[in-house]
């Protein structure tokens, strides 16, 4: 039997961990080990984890970010394949068999699954499931763009030969960036879309825009030399006007979402904003 380790990154999810933890005990392919990797938790996360027998909590004293408890799980892992499934994520019961199963071609460094968006409850919600999908469809894909970090399997020699994950991405970004250095060296990756699991998480419009740009810095690495003034302006025309909010805006009128298309115009709004934010703190700590 194919031994795999899975890990759940948590940071803060009192709320999700149990849901998480149990869909992996319940699955067709029993993991070997399950690892949460607590990122510097101030509430009960340690705890809930600490409930499960089966359940292996490795800590962090402070919070160091996504990308850190990445690498943490990656060192702790016994097996060379190693999955991660987010801690606001439930996998579906044959998520982990599908994921194994194409890592068969020694070709291949990772595979991704699908992530179903569960809940619908907020426009928020809805907006996101639409413009922030976690999945590239329905169709089994070779070679997609990255793997997103929400469900995916990776070989772990694969991961430590181009040094881990980049750990100045905290939050997001990091999942394009590993993705990217493992294509130069070679490695190739599958989209398997049989292997699903849900996101259960809840925005709000503050959360989903705060994620969204996050989404845009990071996943195309802006700023990597430092914001300056010429750039955010630049960026707020060219980029979150042009691209950002008129690709959304086209996207909703035509399949008549208006909900949704009043939600678009937040967005030249506030990425200027987070943009403006982002360079006046650089310019404090020069």
């Amino acid at each position: 039997m194919t031994k795999v380790s899975v890990y759940i990154p948590a940071y803060n999810v009192r709320d999700f961990l149990a849901a998480a933890i149990e869909s992996l005990l319940a699955h067709s392919l029993p993991p070997d080990e399950i690892l949460v990797i607590d990122d510097g938790s101030r509430d009960d996360t340690p705890g809930i984890a600490r409930r499960y027998p089966h359940v292996t909590l490795v800590s962090h004293d402070t919070n160091r970010g996504l990308a850190a408890a990445r690498n943490t799980a990656m060192r702790a892992a016994r097996n060379e394949l190693v999955a991660s499934l987010d801690a606001d994520c439930v996998a579906g019961p044959s998520w982990l068999a599908e994921l194994a199963h194409g890592l068969t071609d020694p070709k291949i460094a990772g595979v991704g699954g699908k992530l179903i968006e569960g809940v619908q409850r907020t426009t928020s919600d809805r907006w996101r499931a639409v413009h922030m999908p976690q999945h590239w469809g329905d169709v089994p894909l070779r070679n997609p763009a990255f793997l997103f970090g929400c469900n995916n399997l990776f070989r772990k020699s694969a991961i430590l030969s181009v040094g881990g994950y980049d750990e100045r991405m905290r939050t997001n970004g990091e999942d394009t960036d590993i993705c990217a250095r493992l294509r130069e060296k070679g490695w190739e990756f599958l989209y398997a879309p049989s292997a699903q699991a849900t996101h259960k998480r809840q925005d709000t419009t503050a959360s989903i825009l705060a994620t969204y740009w996050r989404w845009w810095r990071f996943g195309v690495n802006a700023y990597a030399q430092g914001p300056r003034l010429r750039s955010v302006l630049g960026h707020a025309v060219f980029v979150h006007f042009r691209y950002n909010f008129l690709n959304a805006l086209r996207m909703d009128v035509k399949a008549r979402r208006w909900e949704l298309a009043a939600f678009d115009f937040l967005i030249p709004v506030y990425f200027p904003y987070r943009d403006f934010r982002l360079w006046l703190s650089s310019e404090k700590t020069r």
